[in-house]
């Protein structure tokens, strides 16, 4: 597929004198340089973030009617339930409120709906069960912002909510003793897309500080709970959930992995192994080995696995579920590459590509909780905004995911009067709708899109922080780029450009030969490439090629040796 190479503007002069005050690579003061960070302050306080950087949790609306509340019930002995989502920022989120909660005193339970049966979301029925076990008070996370009639329900069960979320909330906020979302008008929060648990932790940090104020760690002679242990569950919630990491989620997710490295929990311990990760944690981990293991419970079946593997301290259990979470997300995978390769075929019959600026796919029966994962492989096949829709007893129900320049949510809400509903944010949502319904939605989805776009957003656009040479990539300089991480959203990994590079050797490699191993050469230096699924794509390519090659570079240890290899971002043939 052809891509935009926009290159970042860079000053010569800039990087050098960064690089002096800050005693980094010509290399890392390069990519800070092109993204803004020139000075050598905020470039320090960019590479070395504090938590003393973290905005007050006061600034998020309803915190504080929220922390005095939840202070309120642990005081009070009130029973608490913690109601969360099952993907891993939810799961991530219950376990933190729950092992915050018993660090305070209290004895909090948990209930994660099941995918499969009720959906996402705070339901009704599921606030019945919690009211008939003699349940008082119920604190959401990562959902409820849009439930307005269970909220309703609630209140006439004699249940109080405290709802915590981060998706956008709808014209009417239910009915709740607080209401806690950074989305909500008036916020303060300088950070207005943390993820679920940021916002979990939030309201700890914000109610131990309550019940500090209360007298309450004094009374009880009980040792304040320290929120720097629960850093690694944000770390794991917010990188899954793939918000920009920029700010106080870089802050969070920065010293989240600090924890998780120095003291891993017995969960995180197990899931690392069956996941063959080995050395340092890095975000890239939790986002491709061990999110996708955590989400493999609630999208096939009970997410409660997840949550008992992360709060379980006997490394027996925890060995034991992570295998368990390991072998259901070998059935996830293997789910979705039947949905995917159905969904692919549609869209190639049909001919919707590349005519088409939007893509809407429904099957009977595709599997609710990997048709997520199928829109966003679609997204990355044919860069076009995707809703893929599994029928069930006339019902569709399915995921969308976006491309840069379209906000879901808001494309979504311009064909609201065919929807049954819909809930998310700018790059993810959910939806229902009746099967009927959905060649029609397919025209309108068209159509808003089309309105919402231009030409040029149909076409990738890859970002280059830097044009370098080979002889700059040297180890030392390679491996100073960590410095830059956590990658995501908002700080993507680093992707330089070289030009006029020779293709000495190159291979198709993997199970089904869909990698190719490519060997460059400039200036005299030859390093090795490698560009993932991408061997159909450069399957004419020949030895002696003469090449521009975008990549990012790192340093990869094999049988105790380091070398630099490079991962291929796009590649252009002279």
């Amino acid at each position: 597929m052809t891509q935009r190479w926009t290159i970042r503007d860079g000053d010569p002069r800039a990087r050098e004198e960064l690089s002096r005050a800050l005693s980094v690579s010509g290399l890392l003061a390069a990519v800070l340089v092109a993204r803004g960070i020139a000075m050598p302050d905020p470039a320090r306080a960019f590479l070395s973030p504090t938590l003393g950087e973290l905005p007050d949790p006061s600034g998020i609306p309803g915190m504080g009617a929220g922390a005095q509340r939840l202070a309120e019930g642990v005081m009070n002995g009130a029973s608490l339930w913690v109601y969360a989502d099952y993907d891993v920022d939810g799961v991530t989120s219950a376990a933190l409120l729950t092992e915050f909660l018993t660090q305070c005193g209290a004895r909090p339970r948990v209930h994660l709906p099941r995918r499969d049966r009720e959906g996402y979301g705070l339901h009704a029925s599921a606030l019945e069960e919690i009211a008939a076990q003699g349940g008082q008070l119920v604190v959401t996370a990562d959902c409820g912002i849009t439930a307005v009639d269970a909220a309703r329900r609630a209140v006439e069960l004699g249940l109080e909510l405290i709802i915590t979320d981060h998706h956008a909330p709808g014209d009417e906020l239910p009915q709740a003793a607080a209401v806690v979302n950074p989305k909500l008008p008036g916020s303060a929060y300088p950070e207005p897309a943390p993820a679920g648990v940021g916002v979990a932790w939030n309201l700890a940090a914000a109610t131990r500080r309550e019940l500090r104020l209360r007298g309450w760690f004094d009374a009880a002679g009980r040792a304040e709970p320290d929120l720097r242990d629960l850093l690694d569950l944000v770390a794991l919630g917010t990188v899954a959930d793939v918000v920009p990491l920029r700010g106080a989620n870089r802050v969070l997710v920065r010293h989240g992995l600090e924890v998780l490295n120095r003291v891993p929990r017995a969960g995180v311990a197990a899931l690392r192994e069956v996941a063959g990760v080995r050395g340092t944690l890095r975000g890239g981990h939790i986002g491709f080995q061990l999110g996708p293991r955590l989400n493999a419970a609630g999208r096939m079946g009970d997410p409660l696995a997840a949550l008992q593997l992360l709060i379980s301290s006997d490394p027996g259990e925890a060995a034991r579920l992570a295998g368990e979470l390991d072998r259901v997300n070998r059935e996830r995978q293997s789910e979705e590459r039947g949905i995917a390769d159905a969904a692919v075929a549609r869209v190639e019959e049909e001919k919707w590509w590349p005519q088409r600026w939007s893509l809407v796919v429904e099957g009977a029966g595709w599997h609710p909780g990997v048709i997520g994962i199928v829109a966003s492989r679609l997204v990355e096949r044919f860069h076009r905004p995707t809703v893929v829709l599994g029928v069930v007893d006339g019902q569709a129900r399915g995921s969308a995911r976006s491309i840069r320049g379209l906000d879901l949510h808001q494309a979504l809400g311009r064909c609201a009067d065919v929807l049954t509903r819909f809930g998310g944010h700018a790059a993810a949502a959910g939806l229902q709708l009746p099967e009927e319904q959905v060649p029609g939605f397919r025209e309108r989805f068209e159509a808003v899109v089309r309105d919402m776009l231009g030409e040029e957003d149909l076409v990738p656009e890859l970002v280059v922080d830097a044009e370098v040479a080979f002889p700059e990539l040297h180890r030392d300089a390679v491996a100073d780029l960590v410095r830059l991480e956590p990658f995501g959203p908002g700080n993507p990994g680093p992707v330089l450009v070289s030009r006029g590079l020779t293709l000495v050797d190159l291979r198709t490699m993997g199970q089904e030969q869909e990698h190719l191993k490519l060997r460059l050469e400039q200036g005299g230096r030859s390093l090795d490439a490698v560009a993932w699924r991408q061997a159909s794509e450069f399957a004419a390519l020949r030895r002696g090629a003469v090449l521009d090659v975008a990549f990012s570079p790192e340093v990869n240890a094999w049988k105790g040796a380091e070398r630099v290899q490079l991962t291929v971002r796009g590649l252009r043939e002279r």
